[in-house]
């Protein structure tokens, strides 16, 4: 998949949009409509995550891109009579971290109040939540359906020509279900009060072929399915029965695969991992309760594992009932385990939150989490970059700050290497070669 950088003028809304993200007296404005050349003086840069950090480098971006990587601080009369130099002579830069699972036409509270909408109500949440997800340091999401597919594929491609701030969108549409399974969502269930359209429900091979054309057609990126009920089941089972049948689930793949569009699969049971895994996904969304039988799939297949593994710091400070709290306590630490065990057999990890399940802008604690399972701190920068960029098929584009590749570049204000909890504390966002957030201080 190749990417075309955004176009090259910034529209007066944006500039006024940027001009209101930074905390310090900076000056933004551009002479004329054109993206002059950006120098940007790195303190230390981790261009390739995975390798180590060089001090004291200049990167020269052209036309959204990467044209340089220099050592030392080179001055912008060196490049061009126009060229503006960006100061993180002080700070951690790297590529722009990518989050493979977020809702953003959700709010992003646990405790938020859910209401029947219209897909333009959602468009307008998605927008606010792609916002705060930007100035996160994340500049790539995978939007995995929930409310509405339309609104979010309306926001990517508002984003794609640069009339609203917001990381870069695969839409994965509505995700795919069987009737009365995890998201189907119309009609009266007594384990959802909360009610949605979905276009995405589909019984037999045959039904989920047309199903996965639909979401083709409305301008979907990808395709998520449901193979297993929210948590485990209903009924919190690790080992109940998938809710999609094994032939269902390969129409699905096959027909994705076949128009250029890889599956993820949501499933918590292991039953529901296993079959997805044998099915072919690409990607697995939570894998809550995978064993032995798991791991073995993810390494013959290659699938990444999408492990969501902040939820259980969200579900404890939520106002669920304090035994739901315990249950889901008690869980915490069985998934750990088998996470760390996947981790450690070599399963490929790539960071995703669940935001809106979880708030939208602090995505970043995803990889303070990796880290606690056992990840270090490079590792968990990994998951956010390089795999990421090789789960979305964009490694060309994304991922690395090399050469020729999208200039999707972040900061922060301490060293992650050192004290992952560093994350958290992001300085300056630039995607495609525009700076959305530039703290001085």
């Amino acid at each position: 998949m190749k990417i075309k950088s955004n176009t090259l003028q910034f529209r007066r809304a944006m500039q006024l949009t940027l001009l209101a993200t930074v905390t310090a007296s900076v000056d933004l404005t551009l002479a004329g409509d054109e993206l002059p050349i950006t120098i940007i003086h790195a303190g230390t840069l981790l261009s390739v995550p995975g390798k180590l950090p060089r001090m004291k480098q200049s990167l020269v971006i052209s036309e959204g891109r990467i044209s340089q990587v220099t050592d030392g601080f080179i001055s912008g009369s060196s490049i061009s009579d126009n060229a503006r130099v960006i100061d993180l002579s002080d700070r951690f830069v790297m590529p722009g971290m990518m989050d493979m699972h977020v809702h953003l036409t959700m709010k992003g509270s646990m405790d938020a109040e859910k209401i029947e909408t219209t897909d333009s109500d959602y468009a307008m949440v998605a927008v606010e939540n792609a916002r705060k997800t930007l100035m996160a340091g994340v500049t790539t999401v995978r939007d995995l359906g929930a409310s509405s597919g339309e609104a979010v594929v309306a926001v990517r491609d508002a984003i794609n020509r640069d009339a609203i701030p917001g990381p870069r969108i695969l839409a994965a549409g509505h995700a795919l279900s069987a009737t009365a399974g995890h998201a189907d969502l119309v009609g009266v269930r007594e384990d959802h009060a909360v009610l949605y359209r979905s276009s995405g429900v589909c019984d037999g091979a045959d039904d989920c072929r047309r199903a996965v054309r639909a979401q083709y057609k409305i301008g979907a990126d990808l395709i998520k399915i449901m193979a297993t009920g929210g948590g485990a089941d209903s009924n919190g089972k690790q080992d109940s029965a998938p809710e999609m049948f094994d032939d269902e689930l390969l129409s699905i793949v096959n027909t994705a695969h076949r128009i250029g569009l890889k599956v993820t699969a949501h499933a918590h049971g292991t039953a529901g991992i296993n079959a997805a895994l044998a099915a072919g996904v690409d990607s697995l969304e939570h894998s809550s309760y995978l064993d032995e039988r798991s791991i073995e799939l993810y390494l013959k297949t290659g699938a990444h594992l999408v492990a969501t593994a902040s939820l259980f710091k969200y579900f404890q400070g939520s106002t669920l009932p304090e035994q739901v709290k315990r249950q889901l306590a008690k869980k915490a630490t069985v998934v750990k385990k088998r996470f760390a065990k996947a981790h450690a057999a070599g399963v490929t990890f790539s960071m995703g939150t669940d935001a809106g399940i979880s708030n939208h802008g602090e995505n970043a604690e995803e990889l303070v989490a990796y880290v606690d399972l056992g990840m270090s701190p490079m590792q968990a920068l990994i998951t956010a970059t390089v795999n990421t960029a090789t789960l979305t098929g964009l490694s060309e584009e994304l991922g690395t700050l090399e050469v020729g590749k999208i200039a999707d570049v972040i900061a922060f204000g301490t060293n992650p290497l050192d004290d992952i909890n560093a994350v958290r504390d992001v300085r300056f966002v630039m995607r495609s070669g525009i700076t959305h957030r530039y703290d001085v201080f």
